[in-house]
């Protein structure tokens, strides 16, 4: 537990670096992991793509492998750490045990090199300089849960998905199933149905959670309705908070409108209960995104959208501190702020 809040710590630091001054421009990759991590970067040069490795990073180090105003929206890391499984998009480069700078991504094999695969980063549209975390694709590989018995191969229950999310919680109120499990991320609420199609095993760790704890998900989706699927998962493992997690966290409490102080709000994992002069309102649930529909240059942003299925809508996170939260409403974008109340 120390080792995971240490992690967090991190995480929260090069976050907060971020939002104080955001004006540097390099592409910095950080190590918010707690053991070493050797990190090779992918990137397009003169028409080509080029891979470079390797840096050598200890915990709570940065290197910026990529320095001036970045010229591309998309670059691509791999990061390679003793007892660390690291979670690629499958884009593929050449790579080689030594230090190395290899020009093109094609027959690897045939030239000599290795050819291994990459996690894509997404610096945003128009950005002078991005900060990496390796934690956001990084988990220790002797954590998360699939069953040791025979799996149903992807497809099966629906469309195959992979995706993080946010641990809500669970229920046994609904009568299609023993009980459902919530997780919540990029816009979505996820149900898993503990009706026989999910393993126990699965179950056995969603036990171990709490709302709140980041996850990645793997399985099919079975049924899709507005905003809400269901998912029969395969595969579960707990993640390091990234940094909308960490924006997630620093959220929870007790809201209420500087303009008018009868107006509140409750965040309590990935949900808001709203309220009015002590009278319940809406219930909404959140997920804290670098995009927010077509809207993608100014987060990080808040999508919140009714647990009834009503219309999400979208927030420009303009200030975030322990007791003052500055939102942006788009697209007219109307300034709301709002301060803590005490514990």
């Amino acid at each position: 537990m120390e080792r995971q809040g240490a992690r967090c710590g991190f995480a929260l630091a090069f976050w907060m670096l971020w939002l104080v001054n955001p004006a540097w421009a390099d592409l910095e990759i950080c190590n918010d992991t707690y053991d070493s991590q050797s990190v090779a970067i992918g990137y397009k040069l003169d028409g080509g793509w080029v891979s470079e490795g390797w840096w050598q990073l200890e915990p709570e180090a940065c290197v910026s492998p990529i320095l001036g105003p970045l010229k591309f929206r998309f670059y691509y890391y791999l990061a390679q750490g003793d007892g660390w499984k690291f979670d690629h998009d499958r884009v593929s480069f050449c790579t080689q045990a030594d230090v190395f700078t290899i020009r093109g991504d094609g027959g690897c094999e045939q030239r000599g090199y290795d050819r291994s695969y990459f996690a894509k980063i997404d610096v945003g549209k128009g950005a002078a300089g991005y900060t990496q975390l390796v934690g956001e694709h990084s988990t220790l590989s002797s954590k998360g849960a699939e069953s040791e018995t025979a799996q149903p191969a992807e497809g099966v229950w629906g469309i195959p998905y992979r995706g993080e999310a946010i641990f809500h919680g669970c229920t046994s109120l609904f009568q299609r199933a023993k009980r459902t499990c919530f997780f919540v991320g990029g816009g979505r609420k996820f149900n898993v149905l503990e009706d026989g199609r999910t393993s126990e095993e699965i179950f056995e760790v969603i036990d171990l959670l709490a709302p709140g704890d980041p996850v990645r998900l793997e399985g099919d989706w079975a049924g899709r309705f507005d905003t809400t699927v269901d998912v029969v998962l395969r595969h579960l493992e707990t993640r390091p908070a990234n940094a909308e997690d960490l924006i997630l966290k620093r959220l929870q409490g007790n809201w209420y409108s500087v303009k008018d102080a009868n107006d509140q709000f409750k965040v309590f994992g990935s949900g808001r209960q709203n309220s009015y002069d002590g009278s319940l309102t809406s219930m909404e649930y959140l997920s804290v995104m670098r995009y927010c529909g077509e809207f993608d240059s100014e987060g990080p942003y808040l999508y919140t959208w009714d647990s009834q299925g009503g219309t999400g809508l979208c927030y420009v996170v303009k200030e975030l501190t322990d007791n003052d939260l500055v939102l942006n409403y788009l697209p007219r974008g109307t300034e709301l702020r709002y301060r803590k109340l005490g514990p």
